[in-house]
């Protein structure tokens, strides 16, 4: 603190003490609230991640469709990835950076659904392996987690 705040608090004591005029002291707490809101709007500045999505044909000639998410940080280095891969069917969620968070998947087709969390830390990979029969369309939902809080969720269909 610095000889300000000190006498702002002087301030604010003296007027509590003395009964003051309420609307200086709606007008101190008015400030340090804008304050604190301020402070708080800039610590989560680097949690501003950024992802790209898509879904390619599988290269099967039998219609399959993968899709996948990749997030990246302020640096623009890829931080981690999901996605669904329609041959063999498999969900996955790899952490490929340490930023203190993981990575979700949760797919849906009729007939089913799977999830699969990733909270293990950098360079760890999730698989699992679905049974969808062929040509069932895939509905997913890609997020990175945050102490089990979904952020920065991609949405995309797939094709088995």
């Amino acid at each position: 603190m610095d000889r300000r705040d000190n006498s702002r608090i002087a301030w604010m004591k003296n007027i509590l003490i003395a009964g003051g005029d309420m609307r200086q002291i709606f007008k101190f707490g008015s400030a340090v609230a804008t304050a604190a809101i301020a402070f708080g709007a800039m610590t989560g500045v680097s949690y501003a991640d950024t992802y790209t999505k898509g879904c390619n044909p599988a290269g099967e000639g039998g219609g399959q469709v993968n899709c996948w998410t990749n997030w990246y940080n302020g640096a623009g280095e890829s931080v981690a990835r999901a996605g669904f891969d329609a041959f063999g069917e498999i969900l996955h969620a790899d952490d490929t950076k340490t930023d203190g968070r993981g990575v979700y998947v949760y797919a849906s087709w009729s007939g089913g659904s799977a999830e699969l969390w990733n909270s293990g830390g950098a360079g760890t990979y999730e698989r699992k392996n679905l049974d969808i029969a062929e040509g069932k369309s895939v509905s997913l939902t890609m997020c990175q987690t945050d102490n089990g809080a979904l952020l920065n969720c991609a949405y995309a269909t797939a094709m088995a």
